[in-house]
């Protein structure tokens, strides 16, 4: 594509917007308040929000395995993200009404469209337009367009504070799976990550108390450990080399 990486990041960004937007308009019109109905709608809209993506980097000038979709080496780090993940489970499992196996199981079902689709989209095409901009702007850059792209929640009615909250911690979960991707050149484990996230989220997402507060707190922290960590790790002088080397001399060129 002749146009610019930024202005596709933005447009990649309205896309991703597109489809939670379909099934908001879809459950306002049709006043429906069954959780799993709700759950399903939002599925649907994702489940399609997957396959257009795919076709888009079907029709790009990237093989699917430029995109992230290859094998990875597992590290010791992956087991601080699992252990992060199980912390919320400490506060306990929500009780709402309608909360069934059938709901569980299509809540399920979106959560992993959601994973597939928004990773597609910031760490996969996102990420490697941004990338003729350097490794640094795909990094940052996928990251901030995902935390802004949460003030979507806004036009959903939810508390000013509490989107500019979701934003900060978009951000961050954002920022760590972009260099996940950038240090195993590989989509799969914020894919897997995002779902597990989510999936754990509605589980356990209850009323603001102390300990769910405490828990958001050190996700946010653990974030910002991960974030320096790959950070260090992508960009010390023994990275940048290698990327020169890959990169006829570049280290700005990204992966």
């Amino acid at each position: 594509m002749k146009n610019s990486p930024i202005l596709l990041s933005i447009l990649f960004t309205l896309l991703a917007l597109v489809f939670p937007t379909i099934a908001g308009v879809i459950i306002a019109v049709k006043n429906i308040s069954s959780l799993s109905s709700i759950c399903l709608i939002q599925f649907i809209a994702f489940a399609g929000g997957v396959l257009v993506t795919l076709w888009i980097m079907k029709k790009s000038k990237f093989s699917f395995q430029d995109f992230g979709f290859r094998k990875f080496k597992a590290e010791a780090w992956i087991a601080v993200i699992v252990v992060s993940e199980l912390v919320p489970f400490l506060n306990g499992i929500t009780d709402k009404d309608g909360f069934s196996a059938q709901y569980v199981f299509i809540l399920l079902l979106l959560v992993i469209a959601v994973g597939f689709c928004e990773e597609l989209i910031f760490r996969g095409l996102i990420f490697k337009y941004l990338s003729a901009k350097g490794l640094k702007v795909a990094i940052l850059g996928s990251s901030i367009l995902f935390g802004i792209g949460h003030l979507a929640n806004l036009a959903s009615g939810h508390n000013l504070l509490l989107v500019l909250i979701q934003i900060v911690f978009a951000f961050l979960f954002g920022l760590v799976c972009a260099e996940i991707v950038a240090k195993t050149k590989s989509i799969i484990i914020p894919i897997v990550w995002h779902a597990t996230h989510d999936f754990i989220a509605f589980l356990t997402d209850g009323e603001p108390n102390v300990l769910s507060v405490s828990i958001y707190v050190l996700h946010c922290l653990l974030l910002i450990g991960l974030a320096i960590y790959f950070w260090r790790a992508l960009f010390s002088k023994k990275e940048t080399t290698e990327f020169m080397k890959l990169n006829n001399g570049n280290p700005e060129i990204g992966v």
